[in-house]
C-alpha cells in the first residue's frame, strides 16, 4: 500500500476549464501548455448547432508566482486558442521542441509552433502559438458519430523538403487512437513555419492538410492508449529502423500489437497479438522503456488500478510480452512519464538499473515511483533474468479534489537558487510553496543548501498535476533523495 505525503508543499491555481492534458515547454521550460475539455451546456453559446463539446490551449507559467528579472519587467502576455471541440491530447515533437500537436474530440489533430519572444520595448515576453494545420485522423461511423481522438504518439522522424521560408515543409509521422477503437499510424506534410517573419502567416485561408493514413488494429470498445517500439532489421541500415511494434490499450482489456514496416505506406500492417488475460479492467497507459541487456521494459496502467511490469525480446518473433511483476496503486493509472533513469552496483555484483516515473493515478492523486531491475552473478548461474521491483515514493493528493488526469515535471537547473531559477531568457522565478494548502504564507524553498555541493545534491523537480473537475493545478516539488542515498551506498 502506498503512504500519503501529507508534508508535500504546492501552489494550487483555478483554470476556467476542465484540464484534459499538460506539457511543459521543452524549449522553454518556464512555460507550459494546458489542454482543457469542457461539455456544452444548455445556454452556452455553440459554434454550430450540434456542438458538444468544446475547449482551449492556453500557455501558462509553470510557477504560479510571477517575480520580475530587472526593475521594470512585466508579466508575460500569455495566449490562448480557443476550440469548438475538446482537447484530449497534446505533445511536444521529440525531434523539434517548438512544434505542437494536439488531440480533439472532432477526429483531428491540429498543429502548432509555439514561439516566445520580447516586445518592442524589452519589457515583456510575448507568446504565441502558431498554427500551422489540421488533419482530420479518422472517419465517422456508419451512424454519422465522429470519434474523439483520445491520445496520439509522435514518431521521432522529421524530414525537411522545399525552399526555406517560402515552401518548405516538415514531413511528420505519428500514431493515434480513437474512441471508436481504432489505432491508426498517419503522415502529414506541415508548413516548416518557425517565426511571426513568416510570409505563408498574410495568408488568410488555411487549407486542411493533406492526410495519409492506415488503420493499424481495432478494439471492442474505445481505445485510449499507443506506443511504439523500435524492432531490428537485418536490412536496415545502422541507426535506422524498417519495423516498429505498435501497442495499444482500451476499454476492453486489452493489450493488442502489430508491426509496422517503415519503409512502405501500403499494406505495412501485420496484426501479431491480442492480450486480454493479464488486465481486469480497461488498459488506458503504456509506457516502453530503453532496452535492458537483451530485453525492452514495457510498463502498462489500468482501470484496474494496477500498474504492470512486462519484458519483451525485440528479436523473437511475435514480440509477445512476459509478466514479470504488478502493484495496486488505489488509483486508476492513466498516465505514466519517466523523470530519470540511472544504474547503480553492490558488492556482492549485483547491478541494478532504476526508473523514475510520474503517475497520474485519477482519484488516487499524483504519484512518484521508483522501478528496480535487480541482476547480476545469482540470477546469471540460475539462468533467471533478474527481478523488479515497484516502490512508490511519494503521493501528492491534498491538492486535488478530483480526478487527476495528467501531470508533467522539469528537473530543476543544479545551480539554481528556487525551482525553475535559471531556466532560460524571461523566465520567471519558481513557485513559493505552501504547506498543506495554497493559501498559506509564502516560503521559498531552496534546491540546494551551502552543505550541498550542487554537482551531488539530489535531484530536485517540480511537478505539475492537475485535477479535471475541480479545474485545479498543483505545483510541487519533490527531491529524489533516494538517488543520493544508492549512489552514496
Amino acid at each position: 500500500m502506498m503512504e500519503e505525503d501529507t508534508e508535500v508543499e504546492f501552489t494550487a491555481r483555478t483554470t476556467d476549464q476542465e484540464v484534459c492534458a499538460v506539457e511543459i515547454s521543452p524549449m522553454h521550460p518556464e512555460y507550459m501548455i494546458i489542454g482543457t475539455y469542457s461539455l456544452v451546456k444548455k445556454d452556452d453559446r455553440r459554434d454550430y448547432e450540434a456542438q458538444t463539446r468544446k475547449g482551449s490551449l492556453q500557455i501558462m507559467t509553470v510557477s504560479e508566482t510571477f517575480k520580475p528579472r530587472y526593475a521594470g519587467m512585466l508579466p508575460p502576455q500569455l495566449h490562448r486558442v480557443d476550440f469548438a471541440s475538446a482537447v484530449l491530447d497534446l505533445h511536444f515533437h521529440p525531434a523539434d521542441g517548438s512544434l505542437l500537436g494536439v488531440a480533439t474530440s472532432n477526429a483531428q489533430m491540429q498543429f502548432f509552433r509555439f514561439v516566445k519572444h520580447g516586445d518592442v520595448l524589452g519589457r515583456r515576453v510575448m507568446t504565441k502559438l502558431v498554427p500551422l494545420g489540421t488533419a482530420t485522423v479518422a472517419d465517422a461511423d456508419e451512424h454519422a458519430l465522429v470519434p474523439l481522438v483520445t491520445q496520439f504518439l509522435w514518431f521521432p522522424e522529421l524530414r525537411v523538403h522545399g525552399v526555406s521560408g517560402i515552401s518548405d515543409v516538415q514531413q511528420v509521422s505519428f500514431a493515434v487512437t480513437t474512441s471508436l477503437g481504432e489505432t491508426r499510424i498517419v503522415k502529414v506534410a506541415l508548413p516548416a513555419i518557425k517565426d511571426l517573419f513568416d510570409e505563408r502567416l498574410s495568408r488568410h485561408e488555411q487549407q486542411p492538410l493533406h492526410v495519409e493514413a492506415t488503420t493499424v488494429h481495432k478494439h471492442d470498445l474505445e481505445a485510449w492508449t499507443v506506443a511504439s517500439i523500435d524492432l531490428p532489421s537485418v536490412s536496415a541500415s545502422p541507426g535506422e529502423i524498417s519495423q516498429r511494434l505498435i501497442l495499444s490499450g482500451g476499454d476492453d482489456s486489452a493489450l493488442i500489437a502489430s508491426a509496422w514496416n517503415t519503409d512502405t505506406w501500403e499494406s505495412i500492417v501485420s496484426p501479431l497479438w491480442k492480450d486480454r488475460r493479464t488486465h481486469t479492467a480497461g488498459v488506458v497507459s503504456i509506457l516502453p522503456l530503453p532496452p535492458v541487456n537483451t530485453f525492452t521494459p514495457l510498463i502498462t496502467g489500468s482501470y484496474d488500478e494496477f500498474i504492470r511490469i512486462y519484458e519483451l525480446n525485440p528479436s523473437q518473433f511475435p514480440f509477445r510480452t512476459t509478466f514479470k511483476t504488478q502493484l495496486r496503486l488505489n488509483g486508476g493509472v492513466w498516465r505514466l512519464k519517466v523523470l530519470d533513469q540511472y544504474s547503480s552496483s553492490s558488492n556482492h555484483h549485483q547491478h541494478q538499473h532504476h526508473t523514475l516515473i510520474v503517475a497520474s493515478l485519477m482519484h488516487g492523486g499524483a504519484s512518484i515511483l521508483r522501478l528496480t531491475y535487480t541482476y547480476g552473478s545469482e540470477s546469471s548461474q540460475s539462468g533467471t533474468s533478474g527481478t523488479w521491483t515497484i516502490n512508490p515514493l511519494t503521493t501528492f493528493r491534498s491538492g486535488h479534489e478530483s480526478m487527476v488526469y495528467c501531470c508533467d515535471a522539469i528537473r530543476e537547473h543544479p545551480d539554481a537558487s528556487g525551482p525553475m531559477a535559471g531556466a532560460g531568457a524571461g523566465a520567471d522565478a519558481g513557485p513559493a510553496p505552501t504547506k498543506s494548502g495554497p493559501n498559506h504564507a509564502a516560503e521559498h524553498k531552496h534546491v540546494t543548501t551551502d552543505k550541498e555541493d550542487p554537482a551531488t545534491a539530489p535531484p530536485t523537480y517540480t511537478i505539475v498535476s492537475t485535477s479535471f473537475y475541480d479545474k485545479k493545478i498543483c505545483t510541487w516539488t519533490f527531491v529524489d533523495r533516494s538517488k543520493a542515498q544508492i549512489r552514496d551506498s
